[in-house]
């Protein structure tokens, strides 16, 4: 999301995974298919809009509560010190600082009116811990420069590995795609199910699914994120946010938000990983440019071998197969309460049988 202000702090949180890698200054570079894990953009030097009106301005009320919230815990940077562990690079880049600590660093367009949901998406992943779930590193603001620092994951997201640049079908097999089914739909259950206010994701897709080196899934991008109502089985939005392909029909028609939307998108996830195809095929012939259209007749025709990736080959396990095909077939229903909750898709994944008793009751 994006803010003004004039002064500038990195907030790095204590409470996270570290990393044992180690960079020096020459290292860092542009966060692009060969070295990123956020979103490839171009290779000019750091620049962010200015707006004279906002660079005058005192530091928001919003952020000063954060600031005193994370105090005790938090460590204080400056923005200069990014531009110099990253060799002033790129709009997302990577960095390093001196302790050789890795970072992805995206930098946002500031702006008045999202000032409230660039606070909440903040409050929002420093509540989170989930090994499923990416750490935000810190953020910073100064100048009118705002930007959101993350663990760096080697190998890109999720739609990198199945449709773009970092596509090895040997590398990347059932197995790694089977862990990441599993590592996504835990990191949604636990989200859903919090002791405390449970959050909806909203943009579950390939492409905020980051992976580490042995293909552990990261559940990432939180800017359209929001905590569920306590008091209402659902929330209404007047402006429909998401990714074209993974809106659900109750969202993309009539802005109904509940947990529901995130297992909609979860199932669109699950048909990637099966099929090796994207959401949306505009090359496809006609009739089979959605993937979930192209895929709910062979769902229900059973005959879900023509529904898997070419490059898997016979390199796949046929339980685990049947399995995400029902949890994909579940998740994508029409309807919201036929959809299950996570914490069934989990169990699902890992062999239990209590979704398929929960399916013929319905």
């Amino acid at each position: 999301m994006r803010l003004p202000s004039r002064y500038g702090l990195l907030i790095e949180h204590s409470n996270r995974k570290d990393s044992d890698s180690d960079c020096d200054g020459e290292q860092s570079s542009k966060l692009d298919g060969e070295n990123g894990a956020i979103i490839p953009v171009g290779n000019e030097n750091l620049s962010v809009p200015s707006s004279p009106d906002l660079i005058s301005r005192p530091l928001p009320v919003e952020l000063e509560g954060l600031h005193e919230k994370y105090s005790a815990t938090c460590r204080l940077f400056k923005f200069h010190e990014l531009v110099s562990a990253t060799s002033n690079r790129s709009q997302v880049y990577r960095g390093c600082l001196p302790d050789g600590k890795e970072l992805a660093v995206k930098i946002l367009k500031p702006s008045e009116d999202v000032l409230k949901e660039f606070v909440l998406e903040i409050e929002i992943i420093t509540a989170l811990h989930h090994k499923n779930i990416i750490s935000l590193f810190g953020f910073c603001f100064e100048n009118n420069h705002l930007l959101l620092v993350y663990d760096l994951l080697s190998r890109g997201s999720l739609e990198e590995n199945l449709h773009g640049n970092k596509k090895e079908p040997l590398a990347f097999g059932w197995s790694e795609r089977y862990r990441v089914a599993i590592g996504v739909a835990e990191a949604l259950d636990y989200l859903h199910n919090r002791e405390a206010q449970p959050v909806i994701h909203r943009d579950v897709k390939s492409s905020n699914i980051l992976l580490s080196d042995d293909f552990e899934p990261q559940l990432s991008d939180f800017g359209l994120a929001k905590w569920a109502s306590a008091t209402s089985s659902h929330i209404t939005c007047s402006d429909v946010a998401g990714t074209f392909g993974y809106l659900a029909p109750e969202y993309f028609m009539y802005g109904k938000v509940n947990e529901k939307i995130d297992v909609y998108a979860y199932g669109v996830v699950l048909l990637e990983l099966l099929s090796g195809r994207k959401p949306i095929c505009s090359d496809c012939p006609k009739g089979q440019e959605s993937l979930v259209m192209w895929a709910k007749p062979i769902l229900n025709s059973e005959k879900f071998v023509t529904l898997l990736d070419p490059s898997l080959g016979s390199s796949y396990d046929h339980d685990q197969v049947e399995r995400m095909v029902l949890a994909a077939s579940l998740c994508i229903r029409r309807a919201p309460r036929a959809r299950p909750q996570m914490s069934l898709v989990v169990k699902l994944l890992q062999g239990d049988t209590e979704v398929v008793k929960w399916q013929d009751s319905k």
